[in-house]
C-alpha cells in the first residue's frame, strides 16, 4: 500500500497547527504562555487554544506516525522492514538532535525516532496485547507526573534571559546556544520517564487504527464522534482547566493530553467519513503532509528569528492575539512555500537531507 492522500492531509493539518501552541514556548520556553491581559478577547482566545488545540496536533501526528509505520511494513514486507525502518528512524533522530540543540529545544523528532524504534519490535504483536501496552504507555507516565506535580509545589515562573541581547553578536549567539542546550537536555531527561512512553502509546493507537481498517471504511461512526468523543474531550479539558489551571497548571496540561486522544480519534473518523470532500479541497494540506519535515524545521527557524532576534526585548509582553496574528502569517508563508515546491515538483530541503541520511545509515550502520 502506498501513500494515502487523506493521511497526508491529516498530517499536514497537524503540522500546520503545531505553531498555534508552540509559538508561546518559542518566545518563552521555560513558561510558555502569553502575557496577562485584561482583554476579554485575549482571555477567551487563551482558553480556546488550551481546550481545543493544546496537545491535539501533536497527538494526531503521533497516531498517524504509528499508522504510517504499518504502511511502511506493508510496502517492504516483514523481511526487510526492520532494516529500512531503523535507517529511517536513525536519520530522523540525528536531525532531531541537531534541531533540538541548535534551534528549538522543544524538538519532537528525536522522541519520535526513539518511540519508533520501540514500535519496530512490537508492531507484529497481536492487537489485544498492543491495546494493553498502549493503555499502560499512555496513562502510567501521566499518572506518575500528576502525582509528582500534586505532591511537590510547582516551580515558580522563571525569568527569561534575552538570548541575543549582548552587544557582541557572537556572545549573544553563544548564550543562545548554551541556553538551548540546557533546555534540550532537560527535555531529554524527561524522555525515559514520560514523553517517550506517551508517544510510543500514541503510535500503538495508530497501529490499532490501521489494523481496524479505519481508512477502508471501518472508522468510528460520525454520531459517536460528534455526540460522544468530541464533547467528552472538550468538556473534560474545560473542566480540568477551570479547576486546575491557576494552582496546578502542569497537572492540567498533562491531563489535557489524555483528552486529546478521543478528540483526535473523532477527527480522524470524521475525515474518513467525508474523505471525498476532504481530498477534493485539501490539495495544499496533502502537499503540506508530504513536506512536513521541512515545514516543521522552518517553523522553528522562523520562530527563533521572530522572538529571539526581531522581538528579543518584546516577546514577554506579547498577548495571545499577537501570537495568533504571527500564527496566521506563518501559516500563509508555509502554504505559499508548499504550493511553490509542489508546483515545481521540488523535493523539500529537509526531505532531501533525510533521504540522504537514511541511505547512509542503511548502507553503513544497519545490519
Amino acid at each position: 500500500m502506498g501513500r494515502i492522500a487523506l493521511v497526508d492531509a491529516l498530517r499536514g493539518f497537524a503540522l500546520l497547527g503545531l505553531p498555534l501552541t508552540n509559538l508561546a514556548y518559542m518566545a518563552d520556553f521555560n513558561n510558555g504562555y502569553a502575557a496577562n491581559s485584561e482583554s476579554v478577547i485575549d482571555s477567551l482566545l487563551t482558553a480556546f487554544i488550551d481546550v481545543v488545540a493544546q496537545g491535539r496536533f501533536r497527538t494526531l501526528f503521533s497516531i498517524l506516525f504509528g499508522f504510517s509505520m504499518c504502511l511502511y511494513l506493508d510496502k517492504y514486507g516483514p523481511l526487510i522492514f526492520a532494516r529500512k525502518a531503523q535507517a529511517r528512524l536513525y536519520a530522523l533522530g540525528v536531525i532531531g538532535l541537531v534541531h533540538g540543540f541548535l534551534i528549538w529545544p522543544g524538538d519532537i523528532l528525536f522522541n519520535y525516532a526513539l518511540s519508533g524504534l520501540l514500535l519496530i519490535y512490537v508492531i507484529k504483536t497481536d492487537s489485544k496485547t498492543l491495546l494493553k501496552l498502549s493503555l499502560c504507555a499512555v496513562t502510567l507516565p501521566i499518572l506518575l507526573l500528576v502525582y509528582l506535580a500534586m505532591a511537590f509545589p510547582e516551580p515558580s515562573v522563571q525569568e527569561r534571559i534575552s538570548s541575543f541581547g549582548s552587544e557582541n553578536p557572537w556572545l549573544g549567539l553563544l548564550s543562545f546556544l548554551k541556553q538551548n542546550a540546557a533546555n534540550y537536555l532537560d527535555m531529554l531527561m524527561l524522555l525515559p520517564f514520560l514523553t517517550l512512553w506517551y508517544t510510543f502509546g500514541l503510535m500503538l493507537i495508530g497501529v490499532l487504527v490501521y489494523r481496524a481498517h479505519w481508512f477502508q471504511g471501518n472508522a468510528l461512526s460520525s454520531s459517536l464522534s460528534v455526540v460522544v468523543l468530541i464533547p467528552l474531550a472538550l468538556i473534560g479539558s474545560a473542566l480540568t482547566r477551570w479547576y486546575l489551571f491557576q494552582e496546578h497548571r502542569i497537572v492540567f496540561e498533562v491531563l489535557n493530553w489524555l483528552f486529546a486522544i478521543p478528540f483526535c480519534l473523532a477527527l480522524i473518523s470524521l475525515a474518513i467519513h467525508f474523505s471525498t470532500t476532504v481530498e477534493r479541497y485539501s490539495g495544499l494540506l496533502v502537499a503540506s503532509g508530504q513536506y512536513s519535515l521541512s515545514l516543521y524545521l522552518l517553523q522553528s527557524v522562523i520562530g527563533v528569528a521572530i522572538f529571539h532576534i526581531i522581538l528579543q526585548n518584546l516577546q514577554l509582553d506579547l498577548r495571545q492575539i499577537h501570537f495568533l496574528a504571527i500564527f496566521g502569517g506563518l501559516t500563509v508563508l508555509q502554504l505559499s512555500l508548499v504550493w511553490s515546491l509542489a508546483h515545481w515538483k521540488i523535493m523539500g530541503p529537509a526531505e532531501k537531507l533525510f533521504t540522504n541520511l537514511q541511505g547512509w545509515f542503511h548502507k553503513r550502520v544497519v545490519k
